[in-house]
């Protein structure tokens, strides 16, 4: 039965499945046990046999969205999950969430995994280094237990609830663990003085967002204030009343409000008090029920920090036991290398009894250290927040939680553990993943990077290329046969000479005033007194892992744009010139398009509002009174009822995994029959949303802005993608590629000239991919839009026009400006980055 995954604990007679044949064979020769997958059909896999050798360091390769991830982690970690999962009691299996049974025949010699799934990371505020690797757990434990047995101690027993601010026992009774609350600052209300209040002084009332705001010509009336003199000349009466309201004085307010319909217009009277723009942004801000509706508010406002705590929202016991000098707030607030010299001087003052104690505490608390230090995290503190954390960083936090434990035969399943890492901080990286293989463990990567492709015992790449024209095993051998395979991608970069992208650089004048200028730059570790952008051009932040190139290019430099172009200033940014040359900027990160279903490239894009309209305009549809909602799956009269438009229907199984069924009202089809009887081109709607890009370019030369929609996401290599595929299928790379179509379809108009900010954009991404990428930029950039980046891949940087390298260290070692220029002045310089790009230099890969 299919899906069933019946555990054999090996081959059966006759020949085994997936052999390998030719210089293969001896490789194989010397693996004692496989791992046999049979008929592998999860999402693209196309009927996948394929033999993994056990105890061995494994990588899946092949371009985006080939299948490598549906093979590794949706089938061979998904079948293992689930069989963990049928051991428990159904008592216990109705309280968890299982994933999706993987679509194949049987696997065969399947064990326990671990998996880190770069789809899945947590950035929840309350998620933090601490909560992710277990450390703080430990430390919970070690200052609740260690100080009830000191020489002389008269400690009140402790728990280690104690330790955690979001619990009653540990969190400050002040604040509750939050360390403070937002409250609205006036600086940020107004931003100008020198200017008018609705002309520039103030970017709260530059756009209405606050049905208030329509009752301050009313309110200035009432004070006889003249609104077109500068904020600061006002009345400090009416100045008052703007930021803190009338109080119990009402104002008559007589507000006009235009007709679309027609050139009449109607007014609205009332008596009423102001409430002025502080309450009413904290009001807005408290009555928002969405992360983008408070982020519209929170600009507005400022952390007002807990005077109990200080901000840190700990409680009086975290604050003040004390062990190796330290309490537990002070070595939360420690980078990982300097917890380390933490725990050698508990060591060292321990009592015979609390030794006893400490000896199953502190060598895990030191091998997790170890592990980050080793993953390039030494520079984090252990309270760092997720949300703070770059892309990469997160990864690796995860992969070190995972790879903390002792287990031997455990099956590792890492996605793209090298994601965010500088070519510095590889090395450490693999020499975990040989200590895990030398354990007795098997380790399978989802990987890119031909630097541990290369270097992995075994290769399987699925391919040739992405999407429905993916989902094949094209080889599976060690690398050295793989990288003369003809037709597997992945082997052709095997070989270190060979360019992975190709652009002709834009000469930069250094003496030009055509460049974007930050000054006094101070977040985080970043300390910069001048960096400065080429406008027009492509510029490329690098550095190690940890040296503030998130910070400069979020923080700084968007936050700044972003600002400016609102009238006002950022926080960490002392002064930014050049702005007048852009009109608009836009951050294109690697967040989820949508987290349900009912999201996708075509809904995102807004490409589906076109093809709505083109079934809309149809006789047929005329006929049916059908309008352009009614060809929306997410919308009334038009979706198929039964299954509200999903196309299937969730059974619930209580202990056992949840099932999907293909709605028998719709046949999976999403809409009703009426609509499904009206046809473009010969497609109905729900045809039209499984084409791919590629097909629907084809398929679909009009209108004008369809087309266009369509053609810049093929531009950006996603041509293999499904217009009706899931959101939540999508990896964070190919979300991020959506995003930058979007920018492109902006930056290429032509109407206004633009600044897009990228975080590693070519992470993810098989190197047979980059130059779909930096193509994509080329064209933002031949429509006069400035583009920067910040990224570790060296042979991207190698194309950028002007290179900001960070550093030298992580940390409290990094943050500053090292080198800055073309690739070649920046490789004559000195530190971890000058020293790979001189070598990538001079062997032309770059």
């Amino acid at each position: 039965m299919p899906g069933t995954g019946t555990d054999g604990g090996g081959v059966g007679a006759g020949t085994p499945v997936g052999t390998p044949v030719g210089a293969a064979a001896g490789a194989a020769a010397e693996v004692g046990e496989w791992i046999d997958v049979v008929g592998a059909r999860t999402h693209n896999l196309r009927d996948v046999t394929v033999r993994i050798p056990r105890g061995r360091i494994v990588a899946f390769t092949g371009v985006s969205g080939s299948g490598k991830t549906s093979l590794a982690i949706d089938t061979v970690h998904a079948e293992a999950q689930l069989r963990y999962l049928e051991g428990l009691s159904p008592f216990v299996r109705q309280y968890v969430t299982p994933r999706d049974r993987p679509q194949v025949d049987r696997i065969l010699n399947l064990g326990a995994t671990l998996a880190v799934d770069q789809r899945k990371l947590n950035r929840n505020a309350r998620s933090t280094i601490g909560t992710m690797t277990g450390i703080d757990a430990y430390l919970g434990l070690v200052y609740s237990r260690l100080p009830r047995f000191a020489t002389g101690s008269a400690e009140a027993p402790l728990t280690s609830t104690h330790f955690d601010r979001h619990s009653p026992e540990g969190s400050c009774p002040a604040c509750h663990g939050s360390g403070g609350t937002p409250h609205a600052d006036p600086t940020l209300i107004i931003t100008r003085p020198d200017l008018p209040l609705l002309d520039g002084a103030s970017p709260w009332y530059a756009k209405l967002i606050s049905p208030e705001q329509a009752a301050v010509p009313s309110v200035a009336e009432h004070y006889g204030v003249d609104l077109g003199r500068p904020w600061r000349e006002l009345p400090e009466r009416f100045r008052h009343a703007m930021l803190h309201g009338t109080g119990d004085e009402a104002i008559d307010v007589s507000i006009r409000i235009p007709n679309r319909n027609t050139a009449s217009e109607w007014t609205y009277s009332n008596r009423q008090a102001f409430r002025g723009a502080l309450a009413e942004v904290e009001r807005l801000f408290a009555a928002a029920t969405t992360d983008t509706a408070k982020q519209r508010y929170a600009r507005f406002m400022r952390q007002v920090t807990c005077p109990d705590c200080a901000g840190s929202g700990f409680g009086e016991v975290a604050r003040s036991v004390k062990l190796g000098g330290l309490t537990y707030l002070e070595v939360v607030s420690l980078p990982v290398n300097q917890v380390r010299g933490w725990v050698d001087a508990v060591d060292r003052e321990l009592t015979a009894t609390q030794r006893e104690i400490a000896d199953t505490l502190l060598p895990e608390i030191a091998s997790r250290l170890r592990l980050l230090t080793l993953l390039g995290l030494s520079h984090v503190q252990i309270s760092r927040d997720a949300p703070s954390l770059s892309g990469g960083e997160l990864q690796r936090a995860r992969v070190a939680a995972q790879l903390g434990t002792a287990l031997t035969g455990i099956i590792f399943v890492l996605d793209e553990p090298s994601s965010g890492l500088h070519p510095a901080d590889k090395e450490p990286l693999f020499e975990i993943l040989v200590q895990l293989r030398d354990a007795g463990n098997t380790v399978l990567l989802v990987e890119h990077d031909p630097e541990l492709v290369r270097r992995a015992d075994w290769v399987i790449d699925i391919g040739p290329l992405a999407g429905r024209d993916g989902g094949r095993l094209v080889v599976s051998a060690p690398p050295a046969e793989v990288a003369r395979h003809p037709e597997s991608l992945t082997g052709r970069y095997l070989d270190r000479g060979v360019r992975r992208a190709v652009r002709e650089r834009r000469p930069v004048s250094p003496g030009s005033g055509a460049w974007l200028t930050l000054r006094d730059v101070a977040v985080h570790n970043v300390r910069v007194d001048r960096v400065a952008f080429p406008l027009g051009r492509l510029t490329c932040i690098t550095g190690v892992s940890g040296s503030g190139k998130s910070s400069l290019l979020h923080r700084g430099l968007a936050a700044a744009a972003r600002a400016g172009l609102d009238g006002g200033r950022a926080e960490a940014v002392g002064a930014l010139t050049g702005l007048e040359r852009l009109d608009w900027v836009t951050v294109v990160d690697q967040d989820p398009i949508g987290r349900t279903p009912r999201s996708n490239p075509a809904t995102y894009t807004k490409a589906f509002d076109a093809v709505r309209q083109l079934f809309a305009g149809t006789a047929a549809a005329k006929a049916r009174g059908l309008t352009s909602s009614s060809f929306s799956f997410n919308s009334e009269g038009g979706r198929c009822e039964v299954c509200r438009g999903y196309g299937r229907r969730l059974v619930e199984m209580h202990f056992l995994p949840d099932v999907w069924v293909t709605c028998d009202a719709c046949d999976g089809r999403r809409f009703r029959d009426e609509v499904l009887a009206v046809t473009y081109q010969g497609m109905t709607v729900d045809q039209v949303l499984a084409l791919t890009v590629d097909d629907a370019v084809e398929r679909l030369t009009g209108p004008k802005a369809l087309a266009t929609t369509l053609r810049a996401m093929q531009r950006v290599g996603l041509g293999y993608l499904q217009l009706g595929q899931s959101a939540t299928e999508l990896s964070g790379g190919e979300a991020q590629r959506l995003k930058l179509a979007s920018a492109i379809m902006r930056g290429t108009r032509g109407e206004s000239r633009g600044l897009v900010i990228l975080d590693e954009p070519v992470t993810g991404l098989h190197p047979a991919n980059v130059q779909c990428v930096v193509d994509a930029f080329e064209a933002l950039l031949a429509s006069g839009n400035t583009v920067v980046v910040a990224e570790h891949d060296l042979h991207f940087a190698g194309c950028a026009d002007w290179i900001v390298d960070m550093g030298p260290g992580a940390g409290v070692e990094g943050g500053r400006l090292v080198n800055e220029g073309t690739a070649r002045d920046v490789a004559a310089g000195e530190g971890p980055t000058a020293r790979h790009l001189r070598r990538l230099l001079e062997t032309g890969q770059v």
